[in-house]
């Protein structure tokens, strides 16, 4: 499958994956053909799973962790655990072989795709808690624009904002936070005339996720390895004590 076609300016081996999900998504192209790809649920927990794939896939694409010029990773929102294991093993890697990073946000990698053909797309990931992240995209897959920047609130809350975001145009909507939380959004949906989209759609796809990473590679440049971080949107439920804890 081609990705994308080389050209002096972009690298040849590409090693992509996005942790922010219930699945473990991974993918190794060279020369803009996509050659391996993993896209499955979680057994256990990322930290054992990601690095099992990645040497599948490189295995898999006939190539090493030095034949790969450009590391791709999905920083969120989604699983605070998942993304930050993510994100440190890229990091890790791109700090090992002197090789660029690009971070990626996990809610485009979902709208992406829907955007075969002109179209308002809103993504909503299971932020759990009884909330959801959520995004509001426009425009087509070559010409992507970001209406309404990555949130986290209660699903009726969420819907609620991206309809006005939205102002009146037709809104398609997919994700793993829709399906969750459907039958309590159900009238809304209905009322608002909400189109769902296929289910196929909900999960980040290892093709998108390496076409997302030479974009922003080709219109922003590589990330900043000290200032890219996780793209939480709340705070961790792991806290200091407000008080030191008596000895």
């Amino acid at each position: 499958m081609s990705v994308e076609s080389p050209s002096p300016l972009m690298p040849r081996g590409v090693l992509a994956f996005d942790t922010s999900t219930a699945l473990t998504c991974v993918a190794v192209a060279r020369d803009g053909q996509l050659l391996a790809q993993a896209s499955e649920p979680v057994a256990e927990r990322h930290a054992q799973t990601l690095l099992p794939r990645v040497q599948q896939c490189l295995a898999e694409a006939g190539m090493a962790l030095s034949d790969i010029d450009l590391f791709v990773v999905g920083v969120g929102p989604g699983s605070f655990t998942g993304v930050r294991v993510g994100l440190a093993t890229a990091k890790g890697f791109a700090l090992a072989t002197g090789k660029p990073l690009r971070g990626v946000e996990s809610l485009a990698l979902l709208a992406r795709p829907a955007l075969a053909e002109p179209r308002l797309v809103a993504p909503l990931l299971d932020a759990h808690k009884g909330e959801v992240f959520a995004a509001l995209y426009s425009g087509t897959a070559a010409d992507m624009q970001l209406l309404l920047p990555a949130f986290n609130a209660p699903p009726s809350a969420a819907l609620e904002r991206l309809l006005r975001a939205a102002n009146g145009r037709p809104l398609h909507a997919l994700g793993a936070g829709l399906r969750r939380y459907l039958s309590e959004l159900q009238p809304a949906l209905d009322a608002a005339q909400v189109r769902l989209l296929d289910p196929l759609h909900d999960s980040p796809h290892p093709a998108t996720l390496i076409a997302e990473g030479l974009q922003l590679l080709r219109t922003k440049g590589p990330s900043d390895l000290e200032s890219l971080v996780p793209l939480y949107l709340r705070g961790s439920d792991a806290q200091l004590p407000k008080a030191p804890l008596k000895l």
